[in-house]
């Protein structure tokens, strides 16, 4: 009786874990993954933290662009220290944008330039999503 119960907390913080693992890690289903955006602005504030970093925008058309780049670990594997981006920098950012326009979300980011200095990142690429063709 005892290793059934033992046995069923364990079945039962497992499948907890696992709920909680897939619940963060989300869907990019709400993200126009068929067209790539450009936005060009300047960068109002980047908090560099897990499980993203964050990147608000300002652009001529729009106050508050919310953009979600990849995160820290991934970020410095590919040679990028935190605050390599920061408040003030005028930057080109592609990615896709969430399917609906109220939303000022861009994620799957692509590439960021900044033509001050020439720096910029380019992401690993990314498959069309199912049911998209070639631009």
């Amino acid at each position: 009786m005892q290793a059934h119960r033992v046995l069923s907390f364990g079945l039962a913080v497992s499948l907890a874990c696992i709920a909680v693992a897939a619940h963060a890690h989300h869907s990019y289903a709400q993200f126009d993954r068929c067209t790539s955006v450009m936005l060009e602005g300047e960068i109002v504030k980047v908090e560099w933290a897990n499980p993203h970093i964050v990147i608000d925008l300002k652009t001529d058309a729009v106050k508050g662009y919310r953009v979600e780049w990849f995160n820290l670990t991934q970020l410095e594997q590919a040679g990028v220290a935190t605050g390599t981006l920061k408040a003030g920098d005028h930057v080109l950012i592609t990615g896709s944008a969430m399917r609906d326009p109220e939303l000022k979300v861009l994620s799957l980011v692509s590439e960021i330039r900044r033509p001050s200095d020439g720096w910029s990142w380019t992401g690993p690429p990314r498959p069309l999503a199912p049911g998209c063709t070639a631009q």
